[in-house]
């Protein structure tokens, strides 16, 4: 674990190359900035119609940022509920809903399951 006043260096308006690659100052980082405060995800102006879409990353996390038919924003990870596979790769779009490849399982841009999710899948 580092000091952090060994990294800065505020007389001299510097700071240490350190903080571009050091694994312990990233995760520090993950938890006492990203997991702590608001983060921008994308320009409204990204998605003005219903179903318009942008992925992106929240911290470590893959995230889609989709338009709801009421003009909101919701951002869901972007992972099935059910086996955590990937829905969207895309980077944009429009869509109706989103769609597992692997069990099928379908939800809507408000992320509600619409179809699968039958008990007989492993």
């Amino acid at each position: 674990m580092h000091d952090i006043l060994e990294l800065v260096d505020v007389t001299n308006a510097t700071q240490s190359r350190r903080i571009f690659w050091d694994r312990d100052i990233y995760d520090r980082e993950l938890t006492h900035v990203f997991g702590r405060c608001w983060q921008f995800l994308t320009h409204e102006t990204l998605i003005p119609k219903t179903g318009d879409y942008v992925v992106t990353k929240m911290g470590e996390d893959e995230v889609i940022v989709v338009r709801q038919a009421d003009a909101s924003i919701r951002v869901f990870l972007n992972s099935c509920t059910h086996r955590g596979n990937k829905l969207c790769h895309a980077e944009g779009g429009n869509t109706r809903g989103l769609a597992c490849g692997y069990h099928g399982w379908a939800f809507g841009i408000d992320g509600s399951l619409k179809g699968g999710g039958r008990r007989d899948q492993p």
